[in-house]
This record gives C-alpha cells, sequence and structure tokens, in this order.
C-alpha cells in the first residue's frame, strides 16, 4: 500500500459518509489530542484502507485495547527518558535483541547493531528535539526519518500524523505513531495533532444527533460530549 491509494481510500470514505450521515468528518482534520487523554492502545482496525471510516463491530472491545503506558515501547521509553538508563537496560532494547536473536528483523532493520546506532540514536535525538523545541506537526517536521536507508521508515503511515481511533462511547484509542506519542506523554505536551483512522458507527451516531439537536434541546447526555475534540466541528464548546 502506498501512500496515494490511501490517499484515495480516504476520498472514498469522505464521499460516502457525507451521503450516509448527518454530521460526517473531514477524514483530513487534525484534531488536538491530549496525551493524558489517552489510557489505552488498539491495532485492531488494518491502517491501509484510508482515513475516516465509521465502522460498527467490537473492535473497540475491552479485549482488543492495551494499556499504552504498559506496552514495551512505553516502558523503553520511560526508562531511557524517565530513569536515565543506558538503551541496553530498556525493555524495549531487550524486546528488539529477542526479535533478532529469534531470526526476525525490526523495523526493517538487519541486526542489533544497526538498531542501536541509527533507531536507538534517531529516538534520542527526536526525544531532545521535542524537548528543546517543542512539539512540532509531523509535516512541519519534514517528515524526519532515522534514515533514507530503510524502507519500513518511508511507510505511508509514517507520512502522516499520528493516528487514533475513536470508540462508540467516545474514547480515544492510540494506533499509530507510538514513538511521538510516548515522548509527548513523558514530557507532559499539552496536546499533539492526530487524525482518525476510524470512529465507530455508534460515535457517529453521537455526531449526528449533535448536529440535528437544538441546543437548548440537548438531553444530559449529549452535553456530556461538548467538550469532546471530536465534535468540535459539529459544535464548538
Amino acid at each position: 500500500m502506498n501512500l496515494g491509494r490511501f490517499r484515495h481510500y480516504t476520498d472514498w470514505h469522505r464521499h460516502v459518509n457525507g451521503k450516509r450521515y448527518d454530521a460526517p468528518a473531514d477524514p483530513w482534520k487534525l484534531l488536538p489530542v491530549s496525551p493524558d487523554d489517552v489510557t489505552y492502545y488498539n491495532d485492531e482496525l488494518r491502517l491501509n484502507w484510508g482515513l475516516g471510516r465509521v465502522q460498527g463491530g467490537d473492535w473497540d472491545g475491552e479485549e482488543n485495547c492495551r494499556p499504552f503506558r504498559e506496552t514495551t515501547l512505553y516502558r523503553g521509553l520511560e526508562q531511557r527518558f524517565e530513569d536515565g538508563r543506558d538503551w541496553e537496560e530498556t525493555a524495549l532494547y531487550r524486546w528488539a535483541e529477542e526479535q533478532f536473536e529469534s531470526g526476525e528483523t525490526v523495523r526493517g532493520y538487519e541486526s542489533m547493531a544497526e538498531f542501536r546506532t541509527v533507531r536507538c540514536e534517531y529516538i534520542d535525538e527526536l526525544f531532545r528535539r521535542i524537548d528543546r523545541e517543542g512539539y512540532r506537526p509531523n509535516e512541519e517536521a519534514a517528515h524526519e526519518k532515522a534514515t533514507d536507508d530503510n524502507p519500513f521508515e518511508d511507510a505511508y503511515a509514517n507520512h502522516l500524523e499520528p493516528l487514533v481511533v475513536i470508540g462508540r462511547d467516545g474514547e480515544v484509542y492510540w494506533t499509530e505513531g507510538n514513538h511521538r506519542f510516548a515522548i509527548a506523554s513523558i514530557l507532559d505536551v499539552d496536546a499533539i495533532p492526530v487524525y482518525v483512522l476510524c470512529r465507530h458507527e455508534n460515535w457517529q451516531a453521537v455526531r449526528d444527533r449533535l448536529h440535528d439537536t437544538p441546543r437548548e434541546e440537548l438531553p444530559s447526555e449529549l452535553e456530556a460530549y461538548l467538550g469532546h475534540p471530536d465534535v468540535q466541528d459539529v459544535r464548538p464548546e
């Protein structure tokens, strides 16, 4: 899947949603999401079908969601940047070693030495840059990557802002851009811009009801959503 096809699918979702729903979202609209408001990671949905789709089902069920701050990646970066450990002492590094020992590659790198000298150094620099200059959107940062020689690092998802999915009750789940999310969380960044990969059809129904119901007639269960970042295009706070 390349970025052009990804954009094609995104445009298709825009067209279909415009016909099906009263309050379709612009799939390319960035939402400001606070890392503090995100608890879980969800990777049940395929990335290559484009942004902005609406899908029912149980993909947002508890069994499909993991506490993000308990993932190997987050724990590894927390150990590196909060505890000040050497990379070799982190959970992320040990996981990468296990992958290579079992004959796997990691993010397209062929050896632990290459992962250490290229990928880990890039993460260090990314952390220093965000700490020093503040968080910059990926596009503004010219889609900086660890190396030009690794096709994985140039995958289409790495040319986008981080991706989230929104469950049936409006909960935001992280799904792509994990290093940036983890660093932003560790540095207490207020909010970062993200794209919405998918909304649960029940959440889209909430957006439609907010769009269709006069402000003075909003029931309390809808009023509770007025501060949600994904309804500001429908009914600004």
